[in-house]
């Protein structure tokens, strides 16, 4: 089950956070897009993408996220990745070629946006 929860109104010049939480997998991935594709049509926005809560992920999830992440870029989106906790998912990450920073963002933020996706057991 996907969840969105969104805060805070919208400025002029704002920082987005996304934290991705759970398991990144396909669906994460596409929420992902929806989500950056969203605030690419909405206008100017430096994004940053936490991926500190991501718990697992499979190679679906992975290069929806990196995909997304790309055409954000190619679209003119200012965006920078924070780096997961999990070991296994920043090493991926490397695989990747998704370049993250070790630390968040430095300033506060103006919206924050959360996409959680858990395993179904």
């Amino acid at each position: 089950m996907l969840q969105r929860v969104l805060a805070a109104p919208l400025t002029e010049r704002r920082i987005v956070v996304i934290d991705l939480i759970g398991d990144l997998d396909a669906d994460l991935g596409a929420s992902l897009t929806e989500t950056l594709d969203d605030l690419t049509n909405r206008g100017d926005c430096d994004v940053v993408i936490s991926f500190r809560h991501v718990a697992g992920l499979d190679g679906d999830g992975l290069a929806g996220a990196a995909k997304a992440i790309a055409q954000f870029r190619l679209a003119g989106g200012p965006v920078s990745v924070t780096a997961a906790r999990s070991r296994r998912v920043r090493s991926m990450l490397k695989a990747s070629r998704i370049p993250f920073d070790e630390d968040g963002p430095t300033m506060g933020c103006n919206r924050h946006i959360m996409i959680a996706r858990h395993a179904q057991g």
